[in-house]
């Protein structure tokens, strides 16, 4: 390792900080192990924008959704795969829009 160089957390392991778990679901569609507000969703996704393939914050924040699903973690009470798609649709725009700045200046 590189001196001076952090070891930046993986997505999930921010996910899992975030709703105070030790470990991800073991079955993730049945056993959820906390709910987030999409807010924090955003939040994770441009702190991890320089580890993103992502271009745009709306697909940062689709990829930061899968993996919630994938470790049992709902959105604002509801599964993350309702809210990508919900964040299609439009429904999170404003939210989104909120953000957009941040998203611009964050490294990446």
């Amino acid at each position: 390792m590189v001196k001076g160089s952090q070891v930046k957390p993986s997505t999930t392991e921010l996910l899992l900080k975030a709703v105070s778990a030790k470990a991800p679901s073991g079955d993730p569609i049945h056993q959820k192990i906390g709910d987030l507000p999409f807010e924090k969703i955003v939040e994770i996704a441009i702190e991890k924008k320089p580890d993103l393939l992502a271009k745009t914050l709306k697909a940062a924040v689709k990829t930061i959704l899968g993996s919630a699903r994938s470790i049992g973690v709902t959105v604002d009470g509801k599964d993350p795969k309702e809210v990508t798609r919900q964040v299609d649709e439009g429904v999170y725009d404003a939210v989104l829009a909120k953000y957009e700045e941040k998203w611009e200046e964050a490294e990446g």
